[in-house]
């Protein structure tokens, strides 16, 4: 059995994500059962977690930049 791509298992949410990446959604707050997918499938893929909240919500988001081919938008202040 081959595991699905990332396209097209997540494609649905892909505003979501897009979103999440460009700091306007909380993943692990307002889609937590997303984001323990999200989870899970990078730990499948060989991606290891830090299991600390905030390290692991940054890898996650920058697999999510590659896997989305996004260039984050970054607030300067």
């Amino acid at each position: 059995m081959t595991k699905s791509s990332f396209p097209s298992k997540f494609r649905k949410f892909e505003t979501i994500l897009t979103n999440a990446v460009n700091r306007s959604v909380d993943l692990d707050y307002q889609h937590p059962k997303l984001y323990k997918k999200l989870i899970r499938y990078y730990a499948d893929q060989g991606i290891e977690f830090y299991d600390d909240p905030t390290e692991d919500y940054e890898l996650l988001l920058d697999c999510l930049v590659e896997d989305l081919n996004l260039v984050p938008q970054v607030e300067y202040a």
